[in-house]
């Protein structure tokens, strides 16, 4: 009777040491000893890129009958309204998005392997983490904008104008291959910018003047950059917090530094934490 009240004394004094460590401790901790041996093995990231890309132009999709045009009017209407898409060469895209993904992966000191199908890649473990992206699509699109004011008599000026914006598409599986785990989803965006001032009001007529911040096709390369590189991090957020609540700590999402390979405490709770991350493509 003595032992067993023994050892329920010791059970408590564990599990009140264990309440009394933070859930930055225990990221930090997890995240500094998954590149150590455990058990002879070393933590792995494995992942599966595309080799080629979607080209999506959302204006397009805008034109009323498009489809139903002859080739050589449709032809016509491609040229006069893409900006980016012919410009783009897929083989320099694909390598700045892959080639800071797996920079920033290493960040962490695990082992990173690329294969070069999906149905090489091994099944997700406890020191196994998968990353399978079956496909990017380069989108380009135009965001009809608005700049508008009243007067204090009520009267009402408005200018209207264009906005181009790039959006970088990646889709996820987080699981064996293309037909095993869940399917998630994020989007990188870059848009032009305007900004403006009116110089003068005569009668109901407003004169503007203004400055565009044009992107341009390298701010289209930087984009696959930085979406390789955040790919990267919100990857690592998943590993360390999908491992919080593993452990029953739910509280809060920390955010992931590669450049330190540290984790922070930005006061994000958890469910805004799902926000910030990766998208169920089924909204779970």
């Amino acid at each position: 009777m003595r032992k067993l009240v023994t050892k329920l004394f010791f059970a408590s004094i564990v599990a009140t040491l264990v309440g009394c460590i933070s859930s930055g401790e225990i990221a930090s901790e997890y995240l500094e000893n998954l590149p150590k041996s455990q058990n002879g093995k070393v933590a792995k990231i494995y992942v599966c890129l595309p080799t080629e890309i979607i080209h999506t132009n959302q204006t397009l999709n805008q034109i009323e009958n498009f489809l139903y045009l002859s080739g050589k009017v449709q032809d016509s209407i491609i040229i006069a309204n893409t900006k980016f898409l012919n410009l783009l060469k897929d083989s320099i895209y694909l390598r700045q998005f892959s080639d800071n993904l797996i920079y920033h992966l290493n960040r962490t000191g695990m082992e990173v392997h690329v294969v070069g199908r999906a149905s090489e890649l091994p099944a997700a473990g406890e020191r196994v983490f998968i990353l399978n992206i079956p496909q990017i699509e380069a989108e380009e699109f135009i965001k009809k904008s608005r700049s508008e004011f009243a007067e204090k008599n009520g009267t009402y000026y408005h200018y209207d104008y264009d906005l181009h914006g790039f959006s970088t598409n990646i889709w996820y599986v987080f699981g064996n291959n293309d037909t095993t785990g869940d399917v998630y989803y994020k989007n990188f965006e870059i848009m032009d910018s305007f900004k403006g001032q009116v110089e003068e009001i005569k009668g109901k007529k407003a004169t503007v003047t203004g400055k565009f911040n044009r992107i341009n096709i390298n701010d289209i390369y930087k984009n696959a950059a930085s979406a390789g590189k955040n790919t990267a991090v919100l990857f690592v957020e998943k590993i360390i917090n999908d491992y919080l609540i593993s452990q029953g700590r739910q509280d809060k999402y920390f955010i992931y530094n590669p450049v330190q390979n540290k984790l922070y405490d930005n006061g994000i709770s958890a469910q805004a934490g799902k926000k910030r991350s990766f998208q169920r493509t089924d909204n779970k």
